[in-house]
This record gives C-alpha cells, sequence and structure tokens, in this order.
C-alpha cells in the first residue's frame, strides 16, 4: 500500500470541494485498517526501517507504528491510542467511523450545509445515540456471568481457530476469577518455542530469570529443580564482601598476611551463608547481586539464591509471600521469611524462569506460548486486549450485541429521529447512519460477502424488530446474542463518541498554519519528514 507524503502547509483548506481536503488523511488510514475489521479481517505486515518485521491486525499497534505525516492523520492516530488505553479495543471501528463521518461532512459541504450546521448534527446524534445505547444494553449480573467469557470470546475470534478461540477466553476469564479480577494481581508473558496449546494459568508468580537476574547455570548442578514449602528471605541489598567505594590500596609484607586476608574472606562468606541458614530459609531472594563464592555455597547447603531481581517483581515477591525484606543477612529472622507451596526452576523454551506457586497473596501468571518470537508477541497482545475487554464489561455492568448489530440498530434510530427533524440537521442525522452502517458493510465484505445485500437483509430485520440481529463470523446476518458476540456497552458508545468528537474537530478547522521552528531546533527542518521511530507509510493526501 502506497501513500504519497505531503506537508503540514498543504494541508489546509478545509472540508471544500475547492481545495485539499483535511479529511484525506483520515480516510486514507481508515482505508489502511478496514481490512482488519471483524473476525475475517486481515493482517497487516509492518516492516521497520532496520528490517524487523511485525505482522499484526491490532489498529492501535499499526497507527503507533505507521510515520504519519498529516496533521489530521496524527490526530487520528491520537485518538486511536486514546481509545485503546481507555477501554482496551475498539480503535478500528473508531478509525473507520471517523472516515466515514469526514467522507460524509465533505458531501454535505457540496450540497451546501455549513460545518457549524454538521457539527451540531453530530452532537444531536452522540445524545440520541448515548440514549439508545442504554436501551439496547444487557446486563452482566455477576462476575460468574456467562456473558463475560462471550465478551473474551469475541475479542479473539478471528485470530485462531474456534478450539484455541475457546481456550483462550476460558483461560483469561478463569485467571481473572482467581484473583476476584483485581489484574493487579495478575502478570502474564509469551515464550517462543512450543505452540499455542501449550499455555497455562500459573498459581502464583512467574519471574524472567533473563530479564530479572542473572542466570542460574552458576549455582551447584546437583541443586534441585524445586523446592517444596519453603521458607523464602528477601534481601534489598548486594550479598558478599562489601566493595570500597574508592580506590585504596592494601601492602602485603608477607605471605602469612595474604594468608591471613583469604581466610578473612572465607570467614566473611561463611558468615553470610550461616546467617541465611539460621533465618531457616531455603530460597534467598536479593534484590543486587550475590557474590560468586556466596552463591555457591548456598546452593551447596540446599539454598536457591536468586540475585538481581527486577524491582517490580522483587516488590511483587514480598507481597505475595508474605516476607519482609532486610537491608543485611544480618537483619534476617525467621519471622521475616515468606512462605510458598512450591518454587522451581523451570525452563520455558530458552529462557530460564523461577515459578513461585502457592503464595500466601492469591497471585495468577498466565504463561503464553507461540512457536515464533513473532506469534508469541502477537499472542501477548491479544491477550491484554482480551483482559482489558473483560474488565471493562464488568465494570460498565452491560454489554452490546457486536458484529455490527448495534450499528444498524442505531443507524436505524437515527434515521428516524431526522424525520421529525425540521433543519437542515436532518440531512447530517441521515449522514451519521449511514456512516454506522460502515460497520457492518466492512464486516460482510472482509468475510467475502456482498455488503449491499447483506446490509440490505440487516434493515429488513432491524425493521421487523430483531435489534440484535449483525454480521456473523461467516459474514451472514444471524441473532448476535444467541451466537455469543457480545461486546462491552463503553467500548463501542466509546468508539462512536470519539469519532464524532474528532471528526467535529476537523470540522471546526479552516486553515493549517505551519509555526516557525523553535530555537533550540535547526530551521529549515520538516520535522514530520523526519519521524524515523514508525513504519515506513506515509499517510498524507
Amino acid at each position: 500500500m502506497a501513500h504519497t507524503a505531503s506537508t503540514a502547509a498543504d494541508d489546509g483548506g478545509g472540508i471544500d470541494g475547492e481545495s485539499a481536503p483535511l479529511a484525506t488523511a483520515a480516510t486514507a488510514l481508515a482505508d489502511a485498517v478496514r481490512t482488519t475489521l471483524g473476525p475475517n479481517g486481515l493482517d497487516k505486515m509492518l516492516i521497520d526501517q532496520g528490517g524487523t518485521v511485525v505482522v499484526t491486525n491490532d489498529g492501535a499497534n499499526i497507527l503507533e507504528n505507521v510515520a504519519i505525516e498529516a496533521p489530521v492523520g496524527r490526530l487520528v492516530r491520537r485518538a486511536a491510542v486514546a481509545q485503546a488505553e481507555a477501554v482496551g479495543d475498539g480503535t478500528t471501528t473508531a478509525v473507520v467511523l471517523t472516515g466515514e463521518l469526514l467522507k460524509a461532512a465533505a458531501t454535505l459541504r457540496e450540497q451546501g450545509v455549513h460545518p457549524t450546521t454538521i457539527v451540531d448534527g453530530y452532537a444531536a446524534a452522540a445524545t440520541v445515540a448515548t440514549r439508545r445505547l442504554g436501551e439496547y444494553a444487557l446486563p452482566v449480573d455477576s462476575r460468574s456471568d456467562r456473558r463475560l467469557r462471550r465478551v473474551a470470546e469475541t475479542a479473539v475470534t478471528g485470530r485462531w481457530d474456534a478450539r484455541s478461540t475457546e481456550r483462550f477466553a476460558a483461560l483469561t476469564v478463569d485467571a481473572l476469577e482467581s484473583v476476584d479480577f483485581d489484574q493487579g494481581k495478575l502478570t502474564h508473558s509469551a515464550y517462543a518455542g512450543q505452540g499455542l496449546a501449550a499455555s497455562e494459568r500459573v498459581d502464583g508468580l512467574v519471574v524472567d530469570m533473563d530479564t530479572s537476574s542473572t542466570s542460574l547455570e552458576a549455582v551447584a548442578p546437583a541443586f534441585p529443580d524445586a523446592i517444596a514449602r519453603p521458607s523464602i528471605a528477601m534481601v534489598d541489598a548486594e550479598v558478599g564482601i562489601s566493595e570500597p567505594t574508592h580506590v585504596e590500596s592494601i601492602t602485603l609484607d608477607a605471605a602469612q598476611q595474604a594468608d591471613a586476608l583469604r581466610r578473612h574472606e572465607a570467614d566473611t562468606r561463611a558468615a553470610l551463608v550461616a546467617a541465611v541458614r539460621e533465618s531457616g530459609a531455603d530460597v534467598l531472594v536479593a534484590q543486587k547481586s550475590i557474590d560468586d563464592a556466596v552463591r555457591s555455597r548456598l546452593a551447596a547447603a540446599g539454598i536457591m539464591p536468586v540475585e538481581r531481581t527486577r524491582r517490580d517483581e522483587f516488590d511483587a515477591i514480598a507481597r505475595a509471600t508474605g516476607s519482609e525484606p532486610v537491608q543485611s543477612l544480618a537483619a534476617l529472622d525467621p519471622q521475616l521469611t515468606g512462605d510458598a507451596a512450591t518454587v522451581e526452576r523451570r525452563p520455558v523454551g530458552t529462557t530460564e524462569t523461577l515459578v513461585v506457586e502457592g503464595c500466601e497473596e492469591r497471585r495468577a501468571s498466565l504463561l503464553l506460548r507461540g512457536g515464533t518470537p513473532h506469534v508469541a508477541e502477537e499472542v501477548d497482545r491479544i491477550v491484554t486486549d482480551c483482559l482489558a475487554v473483560v474488565r471493562r464489561a464488568l465494570e460498565d455492568g452491560a454489554v452490546v450485541a457486536g458484529g455490527g448489530a448495534t450499528a444498524v440498530a442505531l443507524a436505524r434510530d437515527l434515521s428516524t429521529e431526522a424525520t421529525v427533524v425540521a433543519d437542515r440537521r436532518q440531512l447530517v442525522l441521515d449522514a451519521v447512519a449511514r456512516a454506522l452502517e460502515a460497520v457492518p458493510r466492512t464486516l460482510a465484505g472482509n468475510a467475502g460477502r456482498d455488503p449491499i445485500d447483506t446490509l440490505t437483509e440487516l434493515r429488513r430485520r432491524h425493521d421487523a424488530g430483531e435489534h440484535t440481529v449483525g454480521v456473523g463470523p461467516d459474514g451472514e446476518p444471524r441473532e448476535m446474542v444467541d451466537c455469543g458476540v457480545l461486546e462491552p456497552r463503553s467500548v463501542f458508545e466509546r468508539s462512536l463518541l470519539r469519532a464524532l468528537d474528532l471528526a467535529s474537530m476537523v470540522l471546526r478547522v479552516d486553515d493549517v498554519i505551519a509555526t516557525a521552528a523553535s530555537d533550540d531546533e535547526p530551521t529549515g527542518q520538516d520535522h514530520a519528514s523526519h519521524d524515523t521511530g514508525g513504519y515506513p507509510w506515509a499517510i498524507g493526501h
């Protein structure tokens, strides 16, 4: 896909047929992500300047990594990222609707409708849509509601086969249930090397030793890989002989003095190990490094050493096990150690991990797998989205029918509302209704169905009162609630309202003025054209 670049100065003129429209950048972005929408959406292959390849169909992920030069395109990207951060899903829908609304505005301007009237009409459409969405919403009665699992399945449908979709939805919801839906107590990480079926839930913490600490291969090879019912001691400092803080020199006048120095160091290390043993600890977790000789002695004594633990994981282990970190081994005490059911060194692919299960505080970790690093990263991103929408559905306490069903229902409502409006806002409400129908049209087209035939059938059935009929996974009109295609109410609502707000903001712009370069930057430099952080798609007009 190729898009020609333009500078900020060329982007002005407003929504007007006599000049380059501001809307073009937004519609170009909408067209770029449109084919990723829905369970039959296709992926985009993103290639950065270093040759790194990312395959994804997530709208926010695509837009975050695309080099966009047009100012309006950048506004659309910000809106998409804000949508993802706020509700975790609906970014592609928001971008598609924004493009459709700006196309509709361009047509209305050609018909002589003033931008102020269009903005007023968009505001009226937002009011109607918000009111009617409340009437279409279905309640989520409790945390064990079956609809939560349906929301999770909808979020991952189309990413994998039906069996994997059902399994990952169940895995995600079960993990949230195990921590009472407190996502702060749930972690997830993905590792390459095995297929999706190897993914599992761990009732505890999974610490990546490759990123959190040095390899445990340096300890004694006979050390057990797992310890049952261990006592866990934690020290928030280095473990070993203190290093001088400035340059010092030691002069030894005789061999006896060298022997005495070595004995002193050996005795100091032995005292450190003895302090750990006296505390009754089976596992020693240090936030900083552990002296090599001390680490070997700990392993020989049957104590598992874990060093250079990342700060957030160090704190998480302390909270989960009930251990109270100390500043030195001399301060260790049996009353300060924590407990767990097991602590295990577990290789996951090529990565060494530390698994702490059966913690005092309820914790859960999703150990996700993918055949390649790219697949593993995408699995992790999909599960992140899935967790977000399930949590959002629970917070909303309400869901709506997916598959474009709610969009068609609102389009019908807006068309009806337009018949009682006496001024030109009637044209605007009809235009918003047509823009909403772009959602089911896109879903049908991505499924290989005729969008016109599909939309005609949807209109007929909605006119007959079937307000939850949408585009099924096979592209045919189906009852969405019965087939379990649900999404949180706020996901669709915020997608629509964000698109209306962004389109209204663009309509209020009649010119784009390039400002002078700031004093701390070189003059004569096109800042937009030097954006090298994204992927090489220049979205302009």
